[in-house]
């Protein structure tokens, strides 16, 4: 390779790919000047110090050398990879607080160059020593995301708010509030952006594919007015399985109000999604504890709480603790007494299936049920 090295410089490991970043909190509410290719040079140079942070290898007082190979960002679109790493080499990194008059602008890699290692094409930054702790000092409380889902995002503006979100995910804080002002200046939204601006082209933007490709569902409301003028907002930060609990608690609501004939019912039409035989699915329906039991089965199932099994009826049968029976000549129901009209059908309350066809909404729609003062 050509060029010097001094000795004060620490050249990065070969280009390892980790699946997790980790950057110092006052690194992602920084504004930062990069496109949306850029910054994935970025996030790609931040994994690879944020590992030697972690592992305490970073020597003080050097400047870093980190290698990037293309095929990292690009199959095939290498002018493009050269064109944002030219530019890179111009922009900044931003902390200003007017509020103390306080202000420190940063170029954080003066040389940016192309070179051939191993055979393969790189994109090789220097960083100087005096900027590498705005990248590696991790302190106490860091942000920590995943490199795949970053590198997915095709917006600068979701790129940076899943930064931010991730960093209140690391502290459990599922709701924080910014300032119009001061969230547009860390996004580096144009000055002309009025708040329509702002929410349509950086917010709504960010919401769909942090909802698409990161399973983050944001939402956000006005926190503070100066009059008409919103100048803060409040987020709210929801997993795709804290979503799938609360769809969960609002039919454990319906389910609990059923009389029994229509708990049964419903049971029996869900059990088509299983390869059940009749008798299994007399067992079920005639014992209070199996039928509970199944609601909350199928409702893990049908949200999304449990990934890993393969074959959803073996994993069924064995839970409801039914593997080892043999068909009986005849199943008796042993639910005889009429339920009553405020009883709650299943005392422990099930949890059922929601958000699909085969949703509890959409069944008890669909179904004729018997007049309530005859026998189930």
């Amino acid at each position: 390779m050509e060029g010097q090295q001094s000795i004060e410089d620490q050249l990065a490991p070969v280009f390892n790919k980790r699946p997790t970043n980790y950057q110092p909190n006052l690194f992602t509410e920084s504004k930062q000047e990069f496109t949306e290719l850029e910054k994935k040079i970025v996030v790609l140079v931040v994994n690879q110090i944020g590992h030697l942070a972690l592992k305490g290898e970073l020597r003080p007082k050097s400047n870093v050398i980190v290698n990037i190979p293309f095929s990292s960002l690009t199959r095939d679109h290498h002018q493009q990879i050269a064109d944002a790493a030219e530019s890179l080499q111009s922009k900044r990194l931003i902390y200003r607080d007017d509020n103390r008059n306080k202000f420190d602008f940063i170029t954080p890699f003066p040389r940016v160059r192309s070179e051939i290692v191993d055979g393969k094409r790189v994109i090789e930054l220097t960083m100087f020593s005096e900027m590498v702790p705005h990248f590696a000092e991790l302190g106490q409380r860091y942000t920590k995301y995943d490199i795949d889902v970053m590198l997915s995002l095709s917006s600068v503006y979701a790129q940076r708010i899943f930064e931010i979100v991730s960093m209140y995910q690391n502290r459990g804080q599922m709701q924080f509030t910014y300032a119009v002002d001061q969230l547009m200046m860390m996004l580096n939204c144009p000055k002309s952006y009025s708040f329509y601006d702002f929410k349509k082209n950086a917010l709504m933007v960010a919401q769909k594919e942090l909802k698409n490709k990161a399973a983050i569902n944001l939402d956000w409301e006005p926190n503070k007015k100066e009059g008409k003028r919103i100048i803060e907002l409040r987020f709210f930060i929801k997993t795709a399985q804290q979503i799938a609990m609360q769809y969960i608690d609002e039919d454990r609501k319906i389910v609990q109000e059923m009389p029994i004939h229509e708990a049964v019912a419903t049971a029996l039409r869900l059990m088509n999604n299983y390869k059940l035989k009749s008798w299994q699915r007399d067992v079920i329906v005639s014992d209070y504890g199996l039928l509970d039991n199944f609601f909350q089965l199928d409702s893990e199932f049908a949200n999304g709480l449990r990934p890993n099994v393969k074959n959803q009826t073996a994993y069924l049968v064995k839970s409801l603790g039914i593997d080892q029976m043999k068909a009986p000549k005849k199943v008796k129901p042993s639910m005889r007494k009429p339920a009553d009209k405020q009883q709650s059908v299943l005392p422990f309350g099930p949890e059922v299936r929601s958000s699909t066809v085969q949703s509890i909404g959409s069944i008890l729609g669909g179904i004729d049920f018997p007049s309530k003062d005859r026998k189930p």
